[in-house]
């Protein structure tokens, strides 16, 4: 995907410009207002994946030379006893030994390395991000960095008008409470119905906490204790009316059995779509496994929660990628009125590169609404 900014006095000509150079297939994927007063729109258009040139002497094409070279060195290791009785590696020199050429480190190259370095994402997808990224033919590192984010992971952010009920699953605490509240939010704004229902009744003031939220929304709550009880009220005439059915359920740890099983019931019974909600700032293993844990009971799709209270986040792009989960929304604030922001390649982008000493996160993300 090729992904260009352009920035003109008025929309009109920020279109026109759009238009003319990448075409009428090209998407907008932002649009905003610069500090001058004008207007800014990103733009992505599908093409022919390009590759790094062969003869480009830089770290995507030579990354692995050093090891190489070192690797094949027919150099021989002598043995020798050292003064305190420790065995001494005697590694002979060659003054005619290959030396590695020199790598030229640019300025995009090395703004990658080390957001892939401070975020903690693992080495081998650091480098299929960073390769990805210096292939495009561009010296914007932001939005290089989102062209390669595009090609390697999926995002699918529809909720509305979906034809089976949503149940939000994942650990204890991480925020699925929080984030039905705020699905219910955007939707009583925005004019939609919404059938709101919770699975979580073995924690103590569950229920409760989201009745205070659907109240004040005017939302009915409807409460199922068991997976006889979640399917008979699905059932009900009440709400097989079209609008969109949302589901809390309890956190699960997911190497339990016991509680996967219980989960597992409740997502048959209700012929749900689970998405996974995950919270930010977790172990990347810790976060990877547990992924890949809800991935086996169904879950295609993420959200992302406490964005806002982390600085690194590496277990985010390694949940998805060993996961194989679609990136969806964030939450990058506790405040329901906040609502949620879509996730997609350009603000990914923003937040890896970001400075990580400034705050408010969230505006990272209200730069790209759809």
């Amino acid at each position: 995907m090729r992904i260009k900014t352009y920035t003109a006095q008025t929309m009109e000509k920020a279109i026109s410009k759009l238009r003319l150079e990448m075409g009428p297939e090209a998407i907008i994927l932002s649009s905003q207002n610069t500090e001058t007063g004008e207007v800014q729109l990103t733009a992505a258009i599908e093409q022919i994946e390009t590759r790094a040139p062969s003869n480009v002497n830089s770290w995507a094409a030579d990354w692995d030379r050093d090891w190489k070279i070192e690797a094949s060195r027919p150099e021989q290791k002598n043995l020798k006893s050292g003064s305190n009785g420790n065995v001494v590696v005697d590694m002979p020199t060659s003054p005619h030994a290959a030396k590695p050429a020199e790598i030229k480190i640019t300025p995009k190259m090395e703004s990658l390395v080390q957001s892939m370095a401070y975020h903690g994402i693992p080495t081998r997808l650091a480098e299929k991000l960073c390769r990805s990224a210096l292939a495009v033919e561009t010296e914007d590192t932001e939005m290089a960095l989102a062209a390669a984010l595009d090609s390697h992971f999926k995002y699918s952010s529809r909720i509305s008008d979906r034809t089976a009920p949503m149940m939000l699953v994942g650990p204890p605490g991480v925020g699925k409470t929080i984030t039905i509240a705020k699905f219910a939010a955007t939707a009583k704004m925005e004019g939609r119905r919404v059938h709101i229902i919770t699975t979580d009744t073995s924690r103590a003031g569950a229920v409760e906490q989201l009745k205070a939220y659907t109240d004040i929304l005017g939302f009915e709550l409807n409460v199922a204790e068991t997976p006889e009880q979640l399917k008979s009220l699905l059932r009900q005439d009440k709400l097989p009316d079209g609008a969109d059915i949302l589901i809390d359920s309890g956190g699960v740890n997911v190497y339990d059995e016991d509680e996967i099983t219980s989960l597992t019931r409740n997502i048959v019974a209700a012929k749900a779509e689970p998405v996974a909600v995950l919270a930010a700032g977790t172990d990347t293993a810790e976060m990877s496994d547990t992924a890949e844990g809800f991935a086996t009971l169904g879950a295609r799709r993420m959200i992302i929660t406490r964005l806002d209270t982390t600085r690194r986040y590496g277990g985010v792009f390694t949940a998805a990628h060993t996961a194989k989960l679609s990136f969806s929304y964030a939450s990058v604030s506790s405040s329901v009125a906040t609502g949620l922001h879509t996730i997609n390649p350009v603000n990914l982008a923003r937040l890896l590169l970001r400075d990580p000493t400034r705050s408010e996160v969230g505006k990272e993300f209200d730069k790209v609404k759809s």
